[in-house]
């Protein structure tokens, strides 16, 4: 079980994410990326960072 590195709250991966998928926290509304598959893992992006700061990224809890 993975939890937000923002607001720690529990999120879980769909099996077919790949690494550089972004979702969104359902908690904070921040933007994480998957970093890593096997331990997963995520880190929290900056709004700046992501290719089109206007539109959110899935979500997942």
């Amino acid at each position: 079980m993975l939890r937000c590195p923002v607001c720690k709250k529990k999120l879980m991966l769909s099996p077919t994410m790949r690494v550089g998928t972004l979702i969104g926290c359902v908690n904070c509304d921040n933007t994480l990326q998957v970093v890593g598959r096997a331990p997963d893992k995520i880190e929290a992006v900056a709004q700046s960072a992501t290719h089109n700061a206007d539109s959110k990224p899935e979500s997942y809890a």
